[in-house]
Formats: C-alpha cells, sequence, structure tokens
C-alpha cells in the first residue's frame, strides 16, 4: 500500500505569528467613528427617509384631543393607547394601515391606498364593507407624497436640534435627536396627510416637539416622536417605529363584492 505522504508541520511559532498579524490588521483598521453633530444625525436620518422605497410602519397614540359639538368648546378626549399597524410602499404610493382606538369603545379603522384610490373600513361606520373614493387629502393623502415631504422638512438646516443620549430603537443602537417647530410647520410638511392628525388640524397650542431615531450601524431613520399640546390636560403623544425597510411589500385593493362607493361619490 501506497503511504501518502503527511502534511507539513505547522510549527507553533509560525502559527501564532500569524493569529499576531491578524490581530494587529484589526486593531490598525480604522473603527466607525460616532457622530455628535446633532444636525449631521438629523440629516442622515432625512437622507435615509427620502432614499426608502418601503417600509414597515407601528405606532402608538396617548394623550387627549379637543372633542367639539356644535362648534362649542372642546371637551377633553382620552385617546390613550391607541396604536396603528401596517405597511408602506413609498414607490406606490400606496398602503395597508390598520389603527385601533380602545380609550372608550373598541374602534377598528382599516385604511388601504391602492390603484388611485383609498378604501376605508371601519365597522362602527360603514359596518363591515368598503368604502371607496378617489385618492384626496386627509388621512387618504398619497403616502408618497406625505413622506417626501416629510423627508425634506428633516433636512433642513434652520430646525437646529439637540443631541439627547443614544438610546435602543429598532433592536439596535440608535442616536437620538430634539428640536421643537410650531404645529403648522409639521402639519405643511406632511400635506393633507398631516391635517388629518388630531392636534395638528385647526391652530394647535404652543409648539410640536419632535424626537428623531437614527440606526447607529446605517444611519437610518428608525423612530419619529410628536408631542402635540392639542388642548387636552395632556399633550397628544405619537411614536412611530420604522422597519423592514426596503423589503417586497405587496398592497391589495379590497375584493371588489365587498366595496361600496363613498356617499355622494
Amino acid at each position: 500500500m501506497t503511504r501518502l505522504p503527511s502534511p507539513p508541520a505547522v510549527r507553533p511559532a509560525l502559527l501564532l505569528a500569524l493569529v499576531a498579524v491578524v490581530l494587529a490588521t484589526a486593531a490598525c483598521s480604522p473603527a466607525k467613528a460616532d457622530l455628535t453633530d446633532p444636525v449631521q444625525i438629523l440629516q442622515a436620518g432625512a437622507t435615509s427617509l427620502g432614499d426608502m422605497k418601503s417600509f414597515h410602519l407601528r405606532g402608538a397614540i396617548d394623550g387627549e384631543i379637543p372633542l367639539s359639538l356644535g362648534g362649542a368648546g372642546g371637551t377633553p378626549l382620552s385617546i390613550d393607547g391607541t396604536t396603528l399597524d401596517g405597511d408602506v410602499d413609498v414607490e406606490a404610493g400606496e398602503l395597508a394601515m390598520e389603527i385601533l382606538v380602545t380609550s372608550i369603545v373598541t374602534l377598528r379603522v382599516n385604511l388601504v391606498v391602492a390603484d388611485g384610490s383609498t378604501y376605508l373600513r371601519a365597522p362602527l361606520i360603514t359596518g363591515d364593507g368598503w368604502v371607496k373614493q378617489p385618492l384626496g387629502g386627509g388621512i387618504g393623502a398619497d403616502p408618497g407624497a406625505a413622506i417626501d415631504g416629510l423627508a425634506a422638512f428633516l433636512a433642513r438646516l434652520e430646525l437646529k436640534p439637540e443631541k439627547l443620549p443614544d438610546t435602543r430603537c429598532g433592536g439596535t443602537d440608535c442616536y437620538s435627536v430634539r428640536f421643537t417647530v410650531p404645529a403648522a410647520e409639521v402639519r405643511d410638511a406632511l400635506g393633507s396627510l398631516g391635517s388629518a392628525i388630531p392636534g395638528l388640524s385647526g391652530d394647535a397650542v404652543g409648539d410640536v416637539t419632535v424626537t428623531v431615531g437614527v440606526r447607529k450601524d446605517n444611519l437610518q431613520l428608525a423612530t419619529l416622536g410628536l408631542e402635540v399640546p392639542a388642548g387636552g390636560a395632556k399633550p397628544l403623544t405619537i411614536e412611530l417605529e420604522l422597519s423592514k425597510v426596503d423589503e417586497p411589500v405587496t398592497i391589495t385593493p379590497p375584493p371588489a363584492d365587498q366595496v361600496k362607493a363613498a356617499p355622494g361619490g
């Protein structure tokens, strides 16, 4: 039998030398420096938002909004525990969203923007079916245009953000910055969609505090928080989290046999 030659022995000294070279190379590689300028952090988040093709959106809303009846003064209405969850296709200008309000009665609202139309289902209002109307203002506005407006707003150099301590968001380390602006500026940035946010429509009392979370690993905008003085005993707080950025998403209109035209439409 022919015996194969044994592999050459690796000398311990040579092996240790190789390990030392690898460790030295890693130690000499430049580490990614943390950003310290809040303007630079906000600009990075704004740029990433403007580049997003799609994302998943989760949100929580707490606080009070005034409920006006017959033109009389507003009675504070708590909307604590309100949640929203859905997907946004920025490129196509489409979305599918569910909003759940549980503070007084359980109100579930489903919203789909697709194929140039808005579809709304709220069983307490529309029954089991969907109401269809042409794409227009308010909550049924083009989400792509709203995202573009928000990205341009966050990129404004005059916002003068302050840097907060780093935090965790989306399961990773994030930069956090905060700034305060008049409510009208946030409303204008979001276009007709901003007019549908409680407290931003009409003349909100005071300024809105905006907190932005930007991922440290890829500088993507991960969270957006709004504190809106909407006239109640405590401000309205809106916390939004973006995830699954640029992952494939399909927005499908409701089945035709479940859809009816909006009154007067």
